[in-house]
């Protein structure tokens, strides 16, 4: 593997950790909040106001910041149907293992499937995807 696709695989295992974070974050924060309704304008106001002084929240907007950082400078010098789909899939992977972890989420035989063929297609797009 040459230097350039060893220095994409690290940025893209980079971003989807900090994507994944994100996410982590985001979910502990709305648990704390509860369920977010969308009734009408107001309701929505006030949600948004609970999100942004949730600190869990804001931590996980600010890893997803991150992870769209990284996103941003891997398109800067990829195709998008390469790209895309590589840190789509790597963010799948990283969500599972840290829902987990962290949120002691029960995960299923079909999730588990679904993520070993998503890792087989992410090993077939490095191997054979960049043009």
């Amino acid at each position: 593997m040459n230097k350039l696709m060893t220095n994409l695989i690290i940025l893209v295992i980079i971003g989807a950790a900090a994507g994944a974070v994100g996410q982590i974050f985001l979910k502990i924060g709305i648990n704390e909040i509860g369920v977010v309704k969308y009734s009408n304008l107001s309701v929505v106001f006030q949600n948004i106001i609970k999100i942004i002084t949730n600190r869990f929240a804001i931590t996980g907007l600010f890893f997803s910041a991150i992870a769209v950082f990284f996103g941003i400078i891997l398109l800067s010098q990829n195709n998008l149907s390469f790209i895309y789909p590589l840190c789509v899939g790597a963010l799948f992977i990283a969500v599972l293992l840290l829902s987990k972890l962290f949120l002691k989420e029960n995960i299923s035989i079909i999730q588990i499937t679904g993520i070993i063929i998503i890792f087989v297609g992410i090993l077939i797009l490095i191997k054979f995807g960049k043009q």
